[in-house]
């Protein structure tokens, strides 16, 4: 989202973080995944209990191709991108302590866009979204698509743009979480200014996963959500609601990267 003071300023994690956040099972839980490989450079402190943090095998992360993620929000896109092969830096107008990479918090539609291989972009979806159509006060959430798109066409990189399927965006893509496996669908679209193969599979909505049951997502369900939507590191409510599963993204940077590397094709 855009922010009242546009000037750049790099995030430095509080200790007294405020705001609600998942706080791990009262009996540990041990869920088998892919070891996360980073430097320990940008591995924050309160993100240690998260991940299985290794320095190994990362000689070539210095030469891996840019990804600049716009409306960051607390990294579900980012972390796709990441294990497609990306270095990813996020930006937003709000702090973001849960956000696992390098972060700045200023304003997505000024912040400059040289020196980066490749884009993302999360505008904020509120106006779009079903639920403030029923309740009428869609108008009162800002709309950045149009300006969003303009600014990274003019960047002549590959891009990719997502919001939820009412946005007024080039359906290029649409992805559910039950296509790669999830038992929760999150629906979204991607537009891009390079192709994006659709996934053989089709939507499953048998047996899905429904962390609101018809109404607020309850203090307990967020945990699960999370782990529906294999989001393993810390986010709060509001970031969990707002995410994407990385899934997407990685399916998406998959291709990105191609385009990066054989350039024109």
């Amino acid at each position: 989202m855009r922010s009242e003071q546009p000037e750049l300023a790099t995030y430095r994690l509080h200790p007294n973080n405020e705001g609600e956040t998942i706080s791990p099972p009262t009996t540990p839980e041990v869920h088998p995944r892919e070891r996360i490989r980073l430097p320990s450079s940008l591995c924050k402190p309160s993100l240690r209990a998260y991940f299985d943090w290794d320095d190994s095998g990362n000689e070539d992360y210095a030469n891996r191709p840019t990804l600049l993620d716009l409306f960051a929000g607390g990294g579900g896109a980012a972390m796709g991108y990441h294990r497609a092969g990306f270095k990813v830096v996020g930006v937003d107008n709000k702090p973001q302590p849960h956000y696992p990479f390098k972060f700045h918090q200023a304003d997505a539609l000024t912040y400059p866009l040289d020196g980066f291989d490749a884009y993302h972009a999360s505008p904020p979806c509120q106006r779009f979204s079903v639920m403030q159509h029923i309740h009428k006060n869609h108008s009162e959430h800002p709309d950045f698509i149009d300006m969003t798109r303009v600014a990274l066409e003019e960047s002549g990189k590959p891009y990719v743009i997502e919001n939820v399927p009412n946005a007024p965006l080039r359906n290029d893509l649409m992805l559910c979480g039950t296509m790669f496996g999830l038992s929760f669908p999150r629906h979204r679209i991607f537009e891009s200014n390079i192709p994006l193969p659709l996934l053989t599979m089709s939507c499953n909505h048998i047996n899905l996963y429904d962390p609101y049951h018809g109404g607020e997502m309850a203090r307990n369900e967020k945990i699960k959500l999370a782990k529906a939507m294999k989001i393993e590191w810390q986010m709060t409510r509001p970031e969990i609601r707002e995410a994407i599963p990385p899934a997407y993204t990685e399916y998406i940077g998959k291709y990105l990267l191609k385009t990066i590397e054989k350039p024109g094709c």
